[in-house]
């Protein structure tokens, strides 16, 4: 069952969980736009019908692989370096936005350097293993 994150009191309970991804890699990523629409002169593409999906082995919560889905992309970046992740942070921006962060950053430029993901909507869940 997924928790959604809407509430900086959801941020809470995600970052507490899921002790903020720390020890946590990248296993998995797919994107996906149900919004794509051939027109007369080219295509148009919808952002509200965008779904990406993470999934996080956190080995510092015995090995447990945490899926994130958003939706309603804005913007994305996924860097693949094979590192761990060692903090992880969600903020919601003045549009009301959620922003997932790969680390504690101050700046966008910051935040570029990492992986990120800006969306309208986000829920989570533990996956068995």
């Amino acid at each position: 069952m997924f928790s959604i994150i809407k509430t900086k009191e959801n941020v809470e309970n995600f970052l507490d969980k899921t002790n903020a991804l720390h020890d946590g890699y990248i296993i998995s990523v797919q994107y996906t736009n149900g919004g794509v629409t051939k027109l007369d002169y080219g295509y148009h593409f919808n952002h509200e019908k965008t779904k990406l999906i993470i999934q996080v082995l956190v080995t510092s919560i015995w090995d447990s692989i945490i899926e994130i889905e958003f939706e309603n992309l804005l913007e994305w970046q996924i860097k693949d370096g094979q590192w761990d992740i060692t903090d992880s942070s969600i903020i919601f921006d003045e549009n009301g936005s959620i922003i997932w962060l790969d680390d504690v950053y101050t700046t966008a430029e910051e935040m570029k350097k990492g992986s990120y993901v800006i969306a309208k909507n986000m829920k989570w869940r533990i996956i068995d293993n």
